[in-house]
């Protein structure tokens, strides 16, 4: 008898698998995939400095939009880059439509060099992100949740870190760099260049 998409699986789910199970009605693999990529949802949503309702606001419109349009998605391996491109144009629409839109990132032509200035640099400076992004999926549950925490604006002290998920406070500046050792090793093995030793 052929397992069915619900059995139990030795290894982490990759996206594709996951897409597929979702497809075929799994309502495990729909909660392992909010599971999996809540975290790059809400790295995206508070990147845009929207307010937590606001960022609420984004998070459930980009599940919703991904609920609706996965049957659609041609490259299912690609999905950390396509959830991430969805919570992007949720934050952006929702910025505009509540008036308070202030832009990061691209919009700051003062910080970056001149070679990454035009159409050119910020194609290269957005699939840099999709890089990272998908780099940062790939990682433990714990790495992507604590480096998640990390990069808020502004990030929680070690306290809040300890707390929210559940580890000794002492220990967040070694987990910390661990993950962001094998987040550097992750973007090596997809031939990204490392901009700075981590």
């Amino acid at each position: 008898m052929p397992p069915t998409c619900d059995a139990p699986r030795t290894a982490p789910a990759s996206p594709a698998e996951l897409v597929a199970d979702c497809l075929a009605g799994s309502q495990r693999a729909w909660a392992a995939l909010v599971e999996q990529y809540s975290p790059l949802v809400w790295t995206v949503a508070r990147s845009h400095r929207l307010g937590p309702d606001d960022c609420e606001e984004v998070y459930q419109l980009t599940w919703l939009r991904v609920y609706q349009s996965l049957a659609r998605l041609h490259s299912p391996h690609r999905f950390p880059a396509w959830i991430t491109t969805c919570a992007r144009r949720e934050s952006l629409r929702h910025g505009r439509k509540a008036g308070r839109y202030v832009p990061v990132g691209d919009g700051s032509v003062l910080d970056r060099p001149a070679a990454e200035h035009g159409p050119e640099g910020a194609l290269l400076s957005r699939e840099r992100r999709c890089e990272v992004l998908l780099a940062l999926s790939g990682l433990p549950a714990r790495d992507r949740a604590l480096l998640s925490l990390l990069s808020a604006d502004p990030p929680p002290g070690y306290d809040e870190v300890s707390r929210r998920l559940g580890i000794a406070r002492g220990s967040v500046g070694p987990l910390r760099a661990r993950a962001l050792r094998r987040l550097a090793d992750r973007l090596r093995a997809q031939g990204v260049a490392a901009e700075a030793e981590v």
